[in-house]
């Protein structure tokens, strides 16, 4: 039996996401915004990037509006940001200045976009991945399998950090998955 792209996508990003909540499981505000260096990107940062970069790429690829947009995110986070930041080139002030109102409203956007990139998979055929759709940047096109699989890595990528921070500031122990 064969597995479709859009099924082995959501088996993946199913697997994935034990690693992220365990992380974020009995997080306190000063550790879900704390930074191991000036420099450093906090767990709050990486969370909210990982779903933001989720969103504009799942949107792109379905061409649809941003969950971030329509789903009232910009006003309810009140990060102040622009709506169409995902956080790419943030610098360390803008990111040690980044605080969201609780981790409950952060997971609440990371469902949100997880419901539509469900979506998206849903509507999704194997055929769709030779489909052309917006680059990251400029004016040009892209395979919709190039956007999945930077949606994919971007995500597997900035879980692992943010687990790599809770066990950071935790010590051994904190992950039960």
């Amino acid at each position: 039996m064969s597995t479709s792209v859009s099924d082995f996508v959501r088996q993946l990003l199913d697997r994935n996401e034990p690693y992220l909540l365990g992380a974020l499981e009995g997080i306190d505000p000063d550790m879900l915004h704390r930074q191991p260096g000036p420099e450093s990107n906090s767990i709050a940062w990486l969370v909210w990037h990982l779903s933001r970069v989720q969103d504009n790429h799942v949107s792109a690829m379905a061409g649809r509006d941003h969950v971030w947009i329509t789903g009232g995110w910009v006003e309810r986070m009140g990060l102040g940001l622009d709506p169409m930041d995902r956080g790419r080139g943030h610098t360390p002030e803008q990111i040690a200045a980044f605080r969201v109102p609780s981790v409950s409203a952060l997971m609440d956007y990371y469902e949100a976009v997880r419901d539509a990139t469900g979506t998206f998979l849903d509507e999704m055929d194997d055929a769709a991945l030779e489909r052309q759709v917006p680059a990251v940047s400029g004016d040009g096109t892209v395979p919709l399998a190039q956007r999945l699989e930077m949606t994919l890595t971007d995500g597997l990528q900035h879980t692992g950090q943010v687990a790599y921070l809770r066990g950071l500031f935790e010590g051994r122990g904190w992950l039960a998955v």
